[in-house]
């Protein structure tokens, strides 16, 4: 569409051609377009146009007029008057945010050369200004150019009134108080607490959070950014904006003195990935945070999967820690919320459960990147040297393609010192002679494993006889 031009103008408010008494406006005039309350209104032009303001399809600071034979509920076709009854009203759109100029665009609203309109009567109003095209000096009435689809219409010489009709009411709110940010770095973790008038809500990164929001340091830095918004009941939401750092959390990868553990056998339903690969099932025993087990079961449903793994001696497990995926933040329906932990003491032995989690959710792990969280063994005092780790359910499906995907960082067991004593046939803290009476039994089947809470496979050859004997000997010989 070609756009039309006109040359500059220089445009005043001709008061004198028509003085009105300020209550014959068809209009509620505003001193500012960005103070409230503002009268929006519909303007009508030749009595069968409505005047909306469209994007300038050249790409330019200003914005085209268009007119309509109906209106619209959009912003595009609200207008205020500025201004005052000695100095002239200008016509700003609410959409552009600039100003109606006599000859059909709306230019900045800092412009200093924007023209002044004179009201008319009753419903309806004149434009008069003042157009100096090389020197001289003329005076028009209501002239405005527009477009549509046909081309350029201009309404100059013409007698028709532009009529207006108010379509939009906005009030006066004052805005509830800006909520206040606290920040406390602790050792292990960063508490966030919004506070303020009425109802106040906690976002960090983008989601809705409790307030206050505990966030686990881990061993890298956190990069957060912290959005709180306050509303009274009558009044327009306030918001106030933070970006913080929660610093790394020095040594933070397990206890060495935590239990050993190496993966050997598993079994997965439908898994897409390597499981010996950057993203493997061994992945879960190697220490480290920064790493990460992932299945994913593209069925359409979740399959049970479990990984098998062993210690290099029996002990007696205390507790085991889950340490979620380096992006549980934003893939929070990975973590297990169904799982059960077994144990046995030898290889060919049948499975003992020492933990189980029946129906969790994502909150049993919580959406914390590589954050520990401990759970308590069930069958206390045995002592184990072979394991299964076993996943039943997941919290959910994966928003990134819909899969059923899990993830884990880590598994590791934890042992209290006393526990871990090889050679404690009896599980009395202690290797002595009770032990090798023990083992006797075992052997002359008066008595079986299951009756003592200590680990008979002393040498651990996965067999209890007289070589066991002959190692309680030697621990007690030193």
């Amino acid at each position: 569409m070609k756009r039309f031009y006109i040359p500059q103008i220089i445009v005043a408010a001709l008061l004198s051609l028509l003085p009105l008494a300020s209550n014959a406006l068809p209009f509620v005039p505003v001193s500012n377009p960005n103070t409230k309350p503002i009268h929006w209104y519909y303007l009508k032009v030749n009595n069968s146009k409505y005047v909306y303001a469209s994007p300038d399809p050249e790409g330019m600071a200003d914005a085209d007029i268009s007119v309509s034979s109906t209106t619209s509920n959009t912003d595009e076709y609200l207008w205020c008057f500025v201004g005052t009854a000695s100095s002239g009203y200008k016509i700003y759109n609410r959409a552009s945010k600039t100003y109606l100029y006599a000859g059909g665009f709306l230019g900045d609203a800092s412009d200093p050369t924007v023209d002044y309109y004179e009201a008319g009567s009753g419903n309806n109003f004149y434009i008069y200004f003042k157009f100096t095209p090389f020197g001289s000096s003329q005076v028009f009435k209501n002239y405005l150019c527009y477009s549509n689809s046909d081309g350029f219409y201009t309404t100059m010489g013409k007698d028709s009134y532009f009529t207006v009709s108010e379509a939009y009411y906005e009030e006066d709110k004052q805005p509830t108080a800006p909520p206040t940010i606290n920040v406390e770095m602790r050792d292990e973790y960063c508490t966030i607490k919004a506070s303020g008038a009425g109802e106040v809500h906690l976002y960090i990164n983008g989601i809705d959070k409790e307030n206050p929001c505990n966030i686990a340091r881990t061993d890298e830095d956190q990069y957060i950014n912290i959005v709180a918004t306050a509303q009274e009941s009558g009044k327009e939401m306030s918001t106030t904006t933070q970006d913080i750092v929660i610093p790394k959390l020095e040594n933070t990868e397990p206890d060495p003195t935590t239990i050993t553990l190496t993966p050997y056998a598993y079994n997965i339903a439908h898994n897409e990935l390597d499981n010996n690969g950057d993203e493997g099932y061994r992945k879960l025993f190697d220490k480290s945070r920064n790493t990460k087990w992932c299945v994913v079961n593209s069925s359409g449903s979740w399959q049970t999967i479990w990984v098998d793994f062993k210690s290099e001696k029996p002990f007696v497990p205390d507790s085991y820690t889950l340490t979620p995926g380096n992006d549980t933040y934003s893939y929070s329906n990975r973590n297990p919320k169904t799982w059960k932990v077994y144990g046995k003491a030898r290889e060919q032995d049948e499975w003992t459960t020492l933990s189980s989690m029946p129906s969790g959710d994502n909150s049993v792990l919580g959406t914390d990147n590589k954050v520990d969280y401990k759970f308590s063994i069930e069958s206390k005092g045995k002592s184990y040297q072979y394991f299964r780790f076993e996943v039943i359910e997941i919290c959910g499906t994966d928003r990134w393609g819909g899969n059923h995907t899990f993830q884990m960082s880590e598994f590791q067991f934890q042992a209290k010192q006393n526990d871990i004593i090889n050679g404690d046939v009896n599980g009395d803290d202690r290797v002595d002679v009770e032990d090798v009476n023990a083992l006797i039994n075992i052997i002359l089947k008066t008595k079986t494993e299951s009756d003592y809470s200590g680990n008979a496979d002393v040498n651990g050859d996965n067999k209890v006889d007289v070589e066991d004997v002959n190692a309680v000997i030697n621990i007690i010989l030193k």
